[in-house]
């Protein structure tokens, strides 16, 4: 009986033991999101700033937009602006889609899309579907939090 005794007073504190850091893992992660939600609030301030300072409100046409992102895996907060030029020449008018994708802490481009130009780190797109696609490692988290 007292091989029982002694096996129950073991198992008794492993399961403590087992509950504690579970406890503990649940506070971490709770901290961990909490952390995370106030680097996304603090990216989402700067990309405002930035897109505020790249485009006056004096001076918008109504054309201009963008998305921020703060990428949890790479410690980074992104922006993607969005701008629509119209142009005439020769009594026709031509739209002009251009998309930047910026690093908002190192101001470092990390791509760009518009009818003369399409590359994402040097890889070349031919499409803003394509663009899209190569940013996406950038603008979105899969699974992480």
């Amino acid at each position: 009986m007292r091989v029982a005794k002694g096996m129950f007073a073991t198992m008794t504190k492993t399961v403590i033991a087992l509950l504690a850091f579970a406890l503990t893992i649940g506070a971490v992660s709770a901290q961990n999101r909490k952390e995370i939600y106030e680097l996304q609030e603090r990216c989402g301030k700067r990309a405002e700033q930035i897109y505020e300072k790249d485009f006056p409100v004096g001076e918008r046409k109504g054309l201009e937009s963008f998305e921020n992102h703060y990428n949890i895996r790479l410690n980074r907060c992104f922006i993607l602006e969005q701008n629509t030029m119209i142009t005439k020449d020769a009594g026709k008018s031509y739209t002009i889609r251009m998309l930047t994708l910026v690093d908002v802490n190192d101001n470092k481009v990390y791509g760009s899309f518009s009818s003369l130009n399409c590359a994402v780190q040097n890889v070349t797109c031919r499409s803003e579907q394509e663009f899209r696609s190569l940013i996406r490692q950038f603008m979105e988290d899969r699974g992480e939090q």
